[in-house]
């Protein structure tokens, strides 16, 4: 999730459109980094539809309808509309820690007439989750590397799913891939180097956390934190060439948000490469050429209160 106070730096956003440590937006900044997460969202929202079905699947066709989600850094709502749509009998809770992502996740409800189900709660993990009644449902997508101690935010998630409700965690997968193996310009592998930077500023990241430990594999930290796994899976969206507009606006600002934050961690050649990338006049570029793509992957894991509470 995304705190409110301070001032953010390059360096505090990652290229996800999330943004790290305790930073303060100011409104120009909070508007474009809520425009910018809620393309990805759009972009990429087979991951909230194929994990909602998931849902269904693992409470079997006997359970009660969900009555409540509670959706822990919602960001601008986009993953908070779809599970609505997913679950019609739902209320929700768009939990995040910007006051721009919640306006926002707030608009975006009343414009497709869900003012009366979804409401907005401003809370930064670990912290500010008093009051919350429990729910059916606990969404937490690309949030939880956001903080420092994991295990001990899951406990807290723990307390928040109702008796025979279910925790849905959903975290980087694999290397969100954009560019075609042969790209016209500079050194092959241009992909892998930016991955290995991309990489290293998270481990770094992770590290300058308040309160940080080491990470573990979800499967782990849930079982540390009371959970009982009842399934993972690597989900994957996959959206060839050609892109529609939408979709290669994501990945255009994507890789310009790299260049931006990270470029300087590459050599000269690579930096070469990116401008004539992110160059509109040039044929090769990211914004003209017809074989750009998105791969993107996370990895999904739905888990349930040990002892069935």
């Amino acid at each position: 999730m995304a705190p409110d106070h301070r001032h953010t730096t390059d360096e505090s956003a990652d290229p996800h459109g999330h943004v790290h440590g305790h930073v303060h937006l100011d409104d120009a900044h909070g508007r474009a980094w809520a425009a910018h997460a809620e393309l990805e969202g759009e972009v990429l929202l087979g991951f909230v539809t194929d994990a909602a079905a998931w849902i269904g699947d693992e409470r079997g066709p006997q359970a009660p309808p969900v009555r409540r989600i509670i959706d822990i850094g919602s960001g601008p709502g986009v993953g908070t509309r779809e599970l609505a749509r997913c679950f019609p009998e739902a209320q929700l809770v768009a939990v995040d820690g910007s006051t721009a992502m919640l306006e926002q996740a707030a608009r975006r409800a009343a414009d497709h007439g869900l003012a009366d189900r979804v409401s907005t709660h401003l809370a930064e993990l670990p912290d500010g989750l008093e009051g919350l009644a429990p729910a059916d449902v606990v969404w937490a997508s690309m949030s939880l590397h956001h903080i420092g101690d994991e295990v001990a935010s899951l406990r807290l998630l723990r307390e928040l799913v109702a008796p025979c409700g279910l925790l849905v965690v959903t975290e980087l997968g694999e290397p969100t891939r954009f560019l075609p193996e042969d790209l016209g310009v500079g050194r092959a592998g241009l992909a892998d180097r930016i991955d290995a930077v991309l990489a290293t500023w998270f481990a770094g990241m992770r590290e300058d956390l308040p309160g940080a430990v080491p990470s573990d594999d979800l499967a782990t930290m849930l079982g540390a934190a009371g959970f009982e796994v009842v399934g993972s899976r690597l989900a994957r969206v996959d959206l060839p060439a050609p892109l529609t507009p939408d979709a290669r606006r994501f990945a255009v600002g994507q890789l310009r948000r790299t260049r931006e934050a990270f470029g300087e961690r590459l050599d000269a050649a690579d930096i070469s490469a990116l401008e004539v990338l992110l160059d509109a006049d040039d044929a090769r570029s990211v914004i003209q050429r017809p074989d750009l793509f998105v791969a993107a992957s996370r990895q999904v894991v739905i888990a349930r209160p040990t002892g069935g509470r």
